[in-house]
């Protein structure tokens, strides 16, 4: 792996730090009255529900005006909205090295983009107010530090930088780390310090010494005993500190607590069809191929079934590359079946069904059953055109009769 895409593979994962977002470990949060009107923003957030967060949100700053966290909040639902649209949400690019530093189709919304920039500079300006006239308060350094975080998120993520993420990912660790060190028991801190520790601990020996010089330092193994420490004791990060173990699970190929933690999220954000597919990944990844197409066939049913926020996956691309995944773990008649589906589908697109004609034929030639190739393709050409379709499935029928 090359330099830039080792440095890049270890700055997405710093921007799960945000994406893990309901983390408001602030002590005032901590008071019941503040948290009972957070609580369904973020049930919100978690459930992919952000337009309804993203309300209560506002209504929360509303009530709350002097509190950095209701618009350092609606800055993060501004963004993972926009990674949502991107369908960048998905476990498998978390873990591909320099996905998220390589430049994307789609530009964010200026609009969405002026308004993320907005609300986070209000989040800053309230803390650095706070810390005006009490430089020691410890939330309001907590949300600083979160500012920073978030930052480093957005750079890696939507503006591809990954110098900008290390640069205020470093910022978002010493204002946590300086935390920890002064209070041992502000345990929402730990998550950030030890995702950092993870992060510049896990780098090979040959970039270590130039992230020393850098400045960056940390440890693989503190990372994670900080990560339990948020996990277990922390008052309103364990859910984030619990996904954000399971992404780094998977990362160190501990694939039976990566799925564990994948089951028991989805049994709380039921309508979080991201936590439901990442359980067939982990499933996939273990080799345990039969229960992971289960598993995506569940999804799919649900989401065939229009099922509450599972009818915001478009069925038919995603059973696409499903049906890719099941010719790869050796499930030939799984994939076709799923080829089939979207043939069958009346909401297919013409080019969905055309592109599952040709895949369904390469398929059949694949395992020499030359009459269902043939037949594939000659649907394809009773079709318009589309594309090179039309050439792709003469050139089929051809190798058919050889």
């Amino acid at each position: 792996m090359s330099f830039s895409n080792r440095f890049s593979a270890v700055a997405q994962i710093l921007s799960l730090a945000v994406l893990l977002c309901s983390n408001l470990a602030a002590q005032d949060l901590r008071q019941e009255r503040f948290m009972s009107e957070a609580r369904e923003a973020f049930q919100g957030i978690y459930s992919l529900d952000y337009q309804k967060a993203y309300d209560e949100l506002l209504q929360l700053r509303q009530k709350h005006p002097q509190h950095p966290a209701p618009p350092l909040y609606l800055a993060t639902v501004k963004w993972l909205a926009e990674l949502f649209q991107r369908q960048n949400l998905d476990l498998d690019l978390f873990l591909a090295p320099g996905y998220f530093a390589e430049e994307g189709e789609r530009e964010m919304p200026e609009k969405d983009r002026e308004a993320f920039f907005r609300f986070l500079e209000e989040s800053r300006e309230k803390s650095q107010t706070i810390l005006e006239q009490n430089p020691g308060n410890k939330d309001a350094r907590y949300f600083l530090g979160a500012y920073y975080g978030i930052r480093a998120s957005f750079a890696i993520t939507i503006d591809h930088s990954v110098k900008q993420a290390f640069d205020f990912g470093k910022k978002a660790y010493k204002q946590h780390h300086e935390l920890v060190e002064e209070d041992p028991d502000y345990y929402d801190a730990y998550m950030s310090v030890g995702l950092y520790e993870y992060i510049v601990g896990n780098l090979p020996w040959y970039i270590k010494w130039l992230a020393s010089i850098l400045g960056y330092s940390g440890s693989e193994k503190r990372g994670f005993e900080y990560l339990d420490t948020a996990k277990e004791k922390g008052a309103y990060v364990r859910d984030d500190a619990a996904v954000l173990q399971m992404v780094l699970f998977v990362r160190e190929k501990r694939y039976p607590e990566a799925l564990e933690i994948a089951r028991s999220m989805h049994g709380r954000y039921p309508r979080n069809f991201l936590l439901h597919i990442n359980q067939a990944q982990i499933l996939e990844m273990m080799e345990e191929y039969g229960r992971s197409v289960e598993v995506y066939r569940a999804v799919l049913q649900l989401a065939d079934q229009e099922q509450e926020n599972y009818d915001q996956l478009d069925a038919n691309p995603f059973r696409y590359k499903v049906a890719a995944k099941f010719e790869q773990m050796g499930k030939t008649q799984a994939a076709l079946r799923e080829l089939r589906a979207i043939i069958a589908d009346p909401r297919a697109t013409h080019s969905q069904r055309v592109t599952a004609h040709l895949y369904a034929g390469r398929l059949h030639e694949r395992y020499h059953r030359p009459r269902e190739a043939a037949s594939h393709y000659q649907a394809v050409l009773a079709c318009e055109n589309h594309g090179n379709s039309h050439d792709q499935a003469r050139l089929g029928l051809e190798r058919t009769r050889e």
